[in-house]
């Protein structure tokens, strides 16, 4: 098989929901109360609503339909080594990855309904000329400031594992970031190496298909698990059989329904970086 990006790299890290029909599902979102002080004796009871939201997912039908028509490459379709059984799976994983990756940051779709447009909060996100005049790619004050974003918004990082998604080039920023000191830099060069994959509490993946914005600076996620849903309908069904309509050639057809949406805005943070 030729050189690929690999997936589902982000599945892992995401909330998951199995879900049936055709109608759109809804992931309920439930707000804060706070108890108020009780002044008077035998007073009425006065309620504090709990605040609702709906955030919504709606399916999308993903095929792939690969022709067979050479005698010994028939004889390898059962066979769970098959080149076109890998490739398929591998562009399963792909599209899955393909599919949370621009939730992070799109409109999710709120309301009764799910006619309701929510965007994605900027204030959540570290620019990329931070600190200013220095280096505009990933530094370790990017990462200071993208972990306080996060408590500040009162995420409970002991409870929720802090994930930041980034491609090779964030990892050589750190590398050459000269800021670092020694016990960083042997860390950052552990985590580069692959030896291991945690740095200033944040777990890195890594992946080349993350986004670039107008200006080329790549949108580097930061989340925690329950920030993301990932819906899935069904999961990979594959189907071979013969094509009467193209001379009885054998189709591979591999299909799958799916859905990602950002469930709260503020358990997703983005770092601005440039390469």
């Amino acid at each position: 098989m030729l050189l690929r990006r690999m997936g589902p790299v982000l599945l892992p890290y995401v909330s998951m929901g199995a879900y049936s029909g055709e109608a759109a599902q809804v992931v309920k979102q439930f707000g804060d109360v706070e108890f108020s002080e009780k002044t008077t004796r035998h007073s009425d009871t006065q309620f504090d609503e709990l605040i609702h939201k709906q955030r919504w997912v709606f399916p999308t039908d993903y095929v792939l339909a690969i022709p067979v028509d050479k005698e010994d490459e028939l004889k390898m379709l059962d066979s769970p080594l098959s080149p076109y059984a890998e490739a398929g799976r591998l562009a399963y994983g792909k599209k899955i990855d393909d599919i949370i990756i621009p939730s992070f940051f799109a409109s999710a779709q709120t309301g009764k309904n799910g006619a309701t447009p929510t965007v994605y909060d900027t204030n959540n996100t570290v620019e990329v000329n931070l600190p200013t005049g220095a280096d505009r790619g990933l530094t370790i004050e990017k990462l200071r400031k993208a972990r306080r974003l996060m408590l500040q918004k009162h995420i409970d990082l002991k409870a929720e594992q802090p994930y930041i998604g980034v491609t090779a080039v964030q990892l050589d920023d750190l590398l050459a970031n000269t800021t670092v000191t020694s016990a960083d830099y042997n860390s950052v060069k552990a985590l580069v190496n692959g030896e291991i994959d945690t740095f200033l509490g944040f777990k890195f993946v890594h992946n080349e298909g993350f986004e670039v914005d107008a200006n080329a600076d790549r949108k580097c996620p930061v989340w925690v698990k329950s920030g993301i849903h990932f819906a899935q309908w069904n999961g990979l069904v594959t189907r071979i059989g013969d094509r009467a309509d193209k001379n009885y050639l054998t189709q591979i057809h591999m299909s799958f329904s799916g859905a990602a949406t950002r469930v709260n805005e503020d358990k997703v943070f983005q770092i601005l970086c440039a390469e």
